[in-house]
């Protein structure tokens, strides 16, 4: 009676199985094993010569704590649990272990009473616990992507750092080191495979962030300066936001620009060597002469610029210069000094012919200071390329002077100059005026020398207050200094 109400309940097992009712199967087979050996318990406790003819030794299966069935050899239900990984390892393509509970009972049992293989498979095989062999990537300590598999998730890694390498090799730069600022490993785990990421998303997330992308179009005329400026960003944040983008990177029109610096979870650290040309400003000497007047002056020898070759280390976060060391400064060009003579010679009076010799427009001293202030940046090359003018720091909205008599050419705002104001002195010479917090002059009004033309600002393409001062002849940018008295 006992054996055929066992075969029904086997036989409605797989029923249950698909309706998920796994609870009511391992009671159910709890039931029929426990029922059908409860006589047999009191077999067990004899000695083996009291035992049945037709009893042997098996044992119960316990699953997690329960009584699933009784087997003749432990190795069936190995072999259960080797297949059902099998099965798992085939269907994910990957490395599975199960995560199970499983114990044995020795006991002495009719085979009669033995359970079918094919129902405790299916027990197992629904109730069992499948994790998978995955990589997953660890930032400080933190786990931020599960991958399927190491070589995916280092390919993410080294994705994050190629183009660095790519804007090095194409700006023939040597790049001494590359790494991660934060402490980055891969792990490997076993996990649920459904917590496995999609590649694609984790290295949209590693490189853009979480926060959404605000996209500018490139226009014609646009430079890296004004959109920052009609943005209210910094060029430094343009920059960031858009790694391993240069200062010196031409912009294309119809090129995206993201406008958002993002917080990324892995950040890129680099080294580069670089070597550029600097120039040296000359030194003007002023000799005395009785050949001219006194109030005429000449050249005798023009000056040149030196030029000096200088190697250095620049660190770089994310593509944007934080820190420049100098490692070796060679002078490859001896500067020129300029020699000026004075005369001396007393005019003679109610005579023209001195006036008629003078060079004032482009003699040394001949200009006078438009603002006090420390001088932040000379004329020459500057980060590899040439610095038109001076540059003299102070706060913002001291008066800016004009540095001698003439005529404004131009007062308004000009690209990277902001606002700027420009004064023709005759002869060719004209001054430019520029980063201008506001113009005191307009354009067409006359000037004097030591006039009020504007206040000291920060505006166009400037790190901080400065006035940014240029001296031209013949629209010839000229050192200042060589002008100032």
């Amino acid at each position: 009676m006992i054996h055929d109400m066992q075969l029904k309940i086997l036989d409605k097992i797989p029923k249950w199985l698909k309706s998920k009712k796994v609870i009511i199967v391992l009671l159910c087979a709890i039931f029929f094993t426990s029922a059908g050996v409860f006589s047999m318990t009191v077999w067990a406790t004899d000695n083996e010569t009291g035992l049945k003819d037709n009893m042997s030794k098996a044992y119960f299966v316990h699953y997690d704590g329960h009584n699933i069935g009784a087997v003749k050899e432990k190795a069936e239900i190995e072999s259960v649990l080797t297949d059902i990984q099998n099965q798992f390892k085939a269907k994910y393509q990957m490395e599975v272990k199960l995560i199970h509970d499983i114990d044995y009972e020795e006991i002495y049992i009719e085979d009669r009473f033995l359970s079918d293989i094919h129902d405790l498979k299916k027990i197992v095989q629904t109730n069992t616990e499948v994790k998978v062999k995955a990589a997953v990537i660890q930032v400080n300590g933190q786990d931020l992507a599960i991958l399927k598999d190491m070589e995916t998730a280092q390919s993410i890694l080294d994705s994050l750092q190629q183009p660095f390498k790519d804007k090095a090799e194409e700006s023939g730069v040597e790049l001494e080191e590359i790494r991660f600022e934060e402490d980055v490993k891969i792990k490997d785990e076993y996990v649920e495979y459904e917590n496995l990421e999609d590649p694609d998303v984790v290295q949209k997330r590693f490189t853009e962030g979480d926060v959404e992308k605000q996209i500018y179009v490139v226009q014609k005329g646009d430079n890296i300066w004004t959109i920052a400026m009609n943005h209210d960003m910094t060029v430094r944040e343009i920059l960031e936001a858009n790694a391993p983008m240069e200062e010196s990177d031409i912009l294309q029109i119809g090129q995206e620009l993201n406008l958002n610096v993002p917080e990324l979870p892995i950040n890129i650290l680099t080294v580069e060597e670089i070597e550029y040309t600097k120039s040296i400003p000359f030194e003007t000497e002023t000799k005395k002469t009785d050949t001219l007047y006194t109030n005429q002056t000449k050249v005798s020898q023009e000056g040149q610029k030196g030029e000096m070759l200088i190697v250095a280390k620049v660190y770089k976060r994310n593509g944007v210069e934080n820190n420049r060391e100098t490692i070796s400064e060679t002078i490859t060009k001896q500067p020129v000094k300029k020699i000026v003579l004075q005369g001396t010679k007393k005019p003679v009076k109610n005579s023209t012919s001195s006036r008629s010799g003078s060079s004032s427009t482009s003699s040394s001293g001949t200009l006078s200071w438009p603002v006090s202030g420390r001088i932040s940046s000379r004329f020459g090359s500057r980060w590899g390329r040439q610095h038109n003018g001076l540059d003299i720091a102070t706060k913002k909205g001291t008066p800016v002077y004009a540095a001698a008599s003439g005529t404004v050419s131009f007062s308004g705002y000009q690209g990277s100059f902001g606002n700027l104001v420009k004064i023709k002195h005759g002869g060719g010479l004209e001054t430019y005026y520029a980063h201008l917090n506001s113009r005191a002059v307009s354009s067409g009004q006359s000037v004097k020398r030591g006039q009020l033309i504007g206040y000291v600002g920060s505006t166009g393409r400037s790190t901080g207050p400065h006035l940014h001062f240029e001296v031209r002849v013949n629209g010839t940018p000229k050192n200042p200094l060589n002008y100032l008295k």
